[in-house]
C-alpha cells in the first residue's frame, strides 16, 4: 500500500488548515480529500487553492470531492442547485419531483461539467465523484409513495424512447433498472472525459452494494472506462449493519480484484463517523484498516478526519480514540 489519507472538511481558514495538515503529515497521511461544496464553489475558490497548496507543500496528493452537490453525491452539505432549477431535479414515477438533480439533465451535466474545471483550477490532483446515486429515500427519512422510482422526467422519458423504442413505463421494470445504470455510466463518463481533458485523475467511489438501487450492480461496468483511474468504495459496516472485518475483507477484494484486471489504483474507506463508543468500536476500526491493508489495497483512507468531531450529527461517540486507532493501524510508507 503506498497512500493512506483522510477526508478533510468545514475549516477554511488557512491557518488552522495548515495546523492540521500539519499534524496529518506528522502521523503519516500522504493524502487528503479536500470537500468542494456548492458553497465552497461559490465564495471560496481562492481559499480553496490556497488549501490544496498547503496540502501539496506537504507531499500529499490532493483529492477533491463534489460534496453533495445536486444532492446525488453523498456529503453533509445542502444544495442551491436544485433550488434555483427544480425543473432540473428527478421526477417520481408518479409526477411529484424530489430535491435531488437528474443525472441526464442538461442543465446539470453543464454545471458539473463547470464544477470539474473549477476543481481543476484551484489545483486537485484528483476529482473524487463520491457515491453517485439516483435519489434514495432512507438517506432523508423520506417515504415516497408505494412502488415509486425515479427518475421519469420529460429527459429520461425521451432517451429511454430513443434507447428502447417504446414509450417509458411508470411501473419499475428490469429495463427500467439497466436504463438508470446507463443513465448514471453516461453521465460518469462525461464528467471524467472532460477531467482528464483538464489533466486530472478521476476516482469514482461505489456504494457497496451491487444493485440499480445504489449504484451499479455491475462494476466491471465502470472498471473498464478508459477515464477511470481509481476505483472506491466505502464499506461502512456500521451504516450497513455488517461486522467490520468481513465486510471490509469482501469489498477490499473487488476493488483489488477489478483494479488489477484493468490497471486501476484500488482504494477502500473507513468508517469514522456514526460509531458507538467502547472497546468493540475501537477494535472494529482497527479490524477494519487491517483488512484493507492486508487485502492489498493500493489506498485507504477514513471518513473523516478526527472521527468527524466537527459534524455534531454524525460525530463518533468517542472520535479520538476511533481516529486513533485508524492511524496506528496504518502501515509505515
Amino acid at each position: 500500500m503506498s497512500e493512506q489519507g483522510t477526508s478533510y472538511f468545514g475549516v477554511r481558514d488557512i491557518e488552522h488548515v495548515e495546523s492540521d495538515l500539519e499534524r496529518f503529515h506528522e502521523r503519516g497521511l500522504n493524502a487528503v480529500l479536500h470537500t468542494f461544496s456548492e458553497r465552497d464553489r461559490e465564495y471560496y475558490m481562492e481559499t480553496m487553492a490556497d488549501i490544496v497548496s498547503a496540502s501539496h507543500d506537504r507531499d500529499m496528493r490532493v483529492y477533491v470531492n463534489p460534496w453533495a452537490v445536486g444532492r446525488v453525491f453523498g456529503g453533509e452539505a445542502l444544495s442551491e442547485f436544485i433550488g434555483r432549477h427544480p425543473e432540473s431535479c428527478q421526477v417520481l414515477s408518479t409526477g411529484e419531483r424530489i430535491p435531488a438533480a437528474c443525472f441526464n439533465d442538461t442543465r446539470f451535466r453543464t454545471y458539473m461539467r463547470e464544477w470539474a474545471t473549477d476543481a481543476a483550477e484551484i489545483g486537485a490532483d484528483v476529482l473524487f465523484w463520491d457515491e453517485p446515486h439516483w435519489y434514495i429515500p432512507e438517506w432523508f427519512d423520506d417515504e415516497l409513495p408505494e412502488g415509486a422510482w425515479t427518475c421519469r422526467c420529460e429527459t429520461c422519458q425521451e432517451l429511454y424512447e430513443d434507447d428502447y423504442g417504446e414509450e417509458m413505463p411508470a411501473v419499475r421494470t428490469d429495463r427500467i433498472d439497466e436504463f438508470r445504470e446507463r443513465s448514471l455510466l453516461s453521465f460518469l463518463e462525461e464528467m471524467m472525459s472532460h477531467t482528464a481533458d483538464r489533466g486530472c485523475q478521476n476516482a469514482v467511489c461505489l456504494l457497496p452494494s451491487k444493485d440499480a438501487e445504489h449504484g451499479l450492480s455491475d462494476w466491471e461496468d465502470l472498471a473498464s472506462s478508459e477515464f477511470l483511474d481509481i476505483l472506491a468504495t466505502d464499506p461502512y459496516w456500521g451504516v450497513h449493519g455488517k461486522e467490520s472485518e468481513a465486510f471490509v475483507s469482501s469489498f477490499t477484494g473487488t476493488v483489488v480484484s477489478l483494479a488489477a484486471e484493468y490497471d486501476l489504483e484500488s482504494q477502500i474507506w473507513i468508517q469514522g463517523f456514526r460509531l458507538s463508543g467502547g472497546e468493540k468500536t475501537v477494535r472494529e476500526v482497527r479490524e477494519a484498516t487491517r483488512a484493507a491493508v492486508d487485502g492489498g489495497v493500493d489506498s485507504v483512507f477514513m471518513w473523516g478526519y478526527d472521527g468527524c468531531r466537527s459534524i455534531s450529527s454524525i460525530a463518533c461517540a468517542e472520535p479520538e480514540a476511533v481516529w486513533n486507532a485508524y492511524l496506528d493501524e496504518l502501515p509505515v510508507v
